[in-house]
């Protein structure tokens, strides 16, 4: 009887100081979703690298520890087949690397639902945000043209379905696979969507008209546009706007933002606040001491941080990469202006600074996003579309629909 949900993240482990995996604590809560709602095991096979990725919220994890299961996935193609064979259904990226695996599972007559999450723009966009060699960049191109031909040539032809990551690459493969799910993934749960109360207070600190309180979080990486933000802040700081501008997060890039802040005499309305926990933190610092989020994101990542910032009754103003433009769309939580713009994003928010009702009434749509996207109801929702989509018993799929 086929019954495993077999995951393949895109995501890479690597060994934690006890010997164990170390995984972001946000795919494994996800992946823990699934298994509440899936009809069997649950299993994630993971690729080991040397170095850990820029994620803020690494912990390490042994087989058998978790709600479900963890593997370091074979390197033998002939092991790795036999770890297949018996799956209900595989999920992996739609992807380049995941060709192989990807054949490999049609070939044994295994269900594959992939997964979405750059479009061709925002691929080229996050190269050139990390790469500024020109015959570098030509290669890469070249590349990421491949890739996108292998999606379209041989992945989506084979796909059982297909789940897209926020509305850019929704808009583009939608029409090639035949059971094709949007979402907007996040990790907040219903409970934690800002109440009533909490929001009427938000907005009557809005009507006051007391400084605006900016903030940012997330990895300080080249793609996040994170240089950007002083810039952003000067401009503002010129225009006369009152703000604080709270920037949370870490990376690579944290000395360069902290340069940026004290070269543009920024020391007292904008400030590094490092890494805040996600729950007992990140959340109530948006839902009680926010008004704006500010978004310079040089491409369309369909960043997690959109659906969760709403949740907290925050709406957004930003660069508008293909990935705000959607959800902006979808949520009329949100302003978005050309990128790389600092004028216009600034002129904006000064514009927002005059007229608070405007951010008040986003506030509000911000909040029924969120509670129509809210954790519980995207992954059961997801579920329901790989169970749809796998070769399970016809008697479970009935019991999980």
């Amino acid at each position: 009887m086929h019954t495993e949900l077999i995951l393949l993240p895109s995501l890479s482990a690597s060994r934690g100081p006890r010997g164990g995996l170390e995984l972001t604590r946000k795919y494994m809560i996800g992946a823990a979703e699934y298994a509440r709602h899936w009809p069997g095991p649950v299993t994630s096979l993971v690729r080991l690298s040397e170095t850990r990725t820029t994620d803020m919220d690494h912990a390490e994890y042994f087989p058998g520890e978790s709600e479900t299961g963890l593997e370091v996935r074979p390197q033998d193609p002939e092991e790795m087949a036999r770890r297949l064979s018996s799956a209900a259904a595989v999920v992996a990226l739609l992807s380049r690397p995941e060709r192989a695996a990807a054949k490999l599972c049609h070939k044994l007559g295994v269900p594959v639902i992939f997964v979405s999450e750059h479009s061709p723009r925002t691929e080229r966009q996050i190269m050139a945000a990390q790469v500024s060699n020109p015959v570098i960049r030509l290669r890469r191109n070249l590349w990421l043209w491949r890739t996108e031909r292998i999606r379209r040539t041989e992945l989506l032809p084979i796909a059982a379905g297909l789940q897209c990551s926020g509305t850019p690459t929704y808009d583009t493969y939608a029409g090639l696979c035949r059971d094709t799910l949007l979402f907007f993934d996040n990790r907040v749960r219903q409970e934690a969507i800002i109440d009533d109360t909490a929001l009427a207070a938000k907005v009557t600190a809005l009507r006051q008209g007391r400084p605006l309180r900016l903030v940012f979080g997330g990895r300080f990486v080249a793609m996040k546009g994170v240089l950007e933000l002083p810039r952003v802040a000067a401009e503002l700081a010129r225009r006369g706007v009152p703000f604080s501008f709270d920037v949370y997060g870490s990376g690579p890039l944290t000395a360069a933002i902290d340069a940026r802040i004290r070269a543009e005499g920024l020391l007292d309305r904008m400030a590094l606040r490092g890494v805040l926990d996600f729950e007992s933190g990140w959340i109530p610092q948006l839902r009680e001491n926010t008004d704006l989020f500010v978004c310079c994101h040089v491409q369309g990542d369909p960043s997690s941080t959109y659906p969760e910032v709403m949740s907290c009754g925050v709406p957004i103003a930003g660069y508008d990469n293909e990935a705000i433009l959607g959800i902006v769309r979808d949520s009329g939580a949100g302003w978005g202006v050309p990128m790389f713009d600092v004028s216009a994003l600034a002129q904006e928010i000064a514009r927002l600074h005059a007229d608070r009702e405007e951010i008040a009434t986003a506030a509000t749509r911000a909040r029924g996003f969120a509670r129509q996207h809210a954790f519980e109801t995207t992954f059961l929702n997801r579920v329901r579309h790989f169970i749809r989509n796998s070769r399970l018993p016809e008697a479970l799929k009935g019991q999980s629909a």
